[in-house]
């Protein structure tokens, strides 16, 4: 006849060698309250404790086969005596006290805005600041602040018509630098090339001649490429 669960609980204080004030103390360290008498009741299945209290029970115990040690059903401690049973216990809190097992907690997903309007890599497009869409960023560099889709083939090939580009924002942008341009309103994905006499945006595509911007033209830089998402 399987114990009851007072009985059951009973059981495996003795066996874990608590009175039932040591167990008051271990629940308290817990943040749960509760006098001898209560454990006592619970012993003599006057009242049952509640979840909380049920789990704090079975890891102050060492229980790690709930199902097989309140319900009787088989379970990986299956068959093992209390000795087998303590061991097996003792090794799961060496495994947790390693660290070397533990489960790594799950890393917050990472948003950006993904602009709508392609940047040209050909002959320039407006870019919508205010027309953005939400792009899954957990691949990102961390440095990216946003992404934007590419249309056009100048920076072929080292930036494909259509692929995402994450940019970091930045008002300045070294020689050399690929980056998100804007000029006179449309924005641009080239290479900046700066040697201190003129300002120009370099396309990959030898199909596509430099753009020098004028100084009445509103040029500026809206970030940085680094990295590609697609």
């Amino acid at each position: 006849m399987a114990k009851s669960l007072g009985a059951t609980l009973t059981f495996l204080r003795r066996e874990a060698g608590l009175t039932q004030a040591r167990v008051c103390a271990l629940l308290a360290e817990r943040g749960m309250e509760i006098q001898s008498a209560g454990v006592s009741k619970w012993e003599k299945d006057m009242t049952v404790p509640n979840a909380s209290q049920f789990l704090a029970l079975c890891e102050i115990y060492g229980v790690t086969d709930v199902m097989g040690v309140f319900t009787g059903r088989s379970g990986p401690l299956a068959g093992l005596n209390a000795e087998g049973r303590h061991m097996a216990a003792l090794y799961v809190r060496l495994l947790h006290a390693s660290g070397m097992y533990s489960e790594e907690p799950e890393k917050p997903a990472r948003v950006l805005p993904l602009y709508d309007l392609a940047a040209s890599a050909g002959t320039g497009q407006f870019l919508d600041g205010e027309s953005s869409t939400p792009i899954d960023a957990s691949n990102a560099p961390e440095r990216a602040d946003f992404a934007v889709r590419i249309a056009g083939d100048s920076m072929e090939p080292v930036i494909h018509d259509g692929s995402v580009v994450w940019v970091r924002s930045c008002e300045s942008l070294e020689s050399g630098r690929i980056g998100i341009f804007v000029l006179d309103g449309q924005a641009y994905c080239k290479r900046l090339r700066a040697d201190g006499r003129e300002t120009a945006l370099i396309s990959a595509n030898s199909a596509y001649a430099p753009i020098v911007p004028a100084p009445d033209d509103g040029f500026r830089v809206l970030g940085e490429v680094v990295g590609a998402a697609l």
